[in-house]
């Protein structure tokens, strides 16, 4: 198993492994320590179960996480080159990306940051997404546009029209650094949004 951080192609596959490896392993531990506690003083109150009961909150967790990703799958290798060739220069590119809020988590297969817009491409519920985005970006001042299309067709369209980042010309070198602290600032942004 291959880690993967957020925005690589193969994250939910890999998140989704990694989560239920780690749930069977923390209960596996739990019910190991029980039993030996078990085993060695022939009661529940002794040390082991109390360790044991411990490795059931880290279980949980992981477990929750897990669930959490399981609706999900991640794109297809195939898919990921696909619109990696059509990117344009400077431009940002997530894949597998599981934006979460406090109603709902949104499967996002890519999202493309250029210069002034993000586009989206999602399987489900486009329309809350982008409203989702929207805000986040309104509510931490960005002046970018977000786009979210359940149409590969229309995001391959929008790759190919898209502006170049890496192109993008300034008057001044502080000018550079003042857009360039700003889109790091956008990519801790959303990636704090990031399952």
């Amino acid at each position: 198993m291959t880690f993967k951080r957020k925005g690589e192609q193969g994250y939910i596959s890999f998140m989704k492994k990694f989560n239920l490896l780690v749930t069977v392993v923390c209960f596996l531990l739990a019910a190991g320590l029980f039993l030996i506690g078990i085993s060695i003083y022939e009661t529940k109150a002794n040390v082991f179960t109390i360790v044991g009961a411990l490795f059931v909150i880290p279980a949980a967790r992981f477990m929750t996480v897990w669930i959490l990703f399981m609706p999900h799958k991640s794109v297809t290798e195939e898919e990921y080159n696909k619109v990696f060739k059509a990117m344009k220069a400077g431009n940002l590119l997530y894949a597998d990306v599981l934006f979460t809020s406090t109603e709902k988590a949104y499967g996002v297969s890519f999202l493309v940051v250029t210069g002034d817009k993000i586009f989206a491409l999602a399987g489900k519920n486009v329309n809350k997404l982008e409203d989702y985005l929207k805000d986040i970006l309104k509510r931490r001042a960005f002046a970018i546009k977000a786009t979210c299309t359940d149409d590969k067709g229309k995001f391959m369209n929008f790759l190919k029209s898209a502006d170049a980042y890496g192109e993008k010309v300034y008057e001044s070198k502080e000018e550079k650094e003042a857009d360039e602290l700003e889109r790091k600032r956008l990519r801790e942004v959303l990636e704090s949004f990031m399952a």
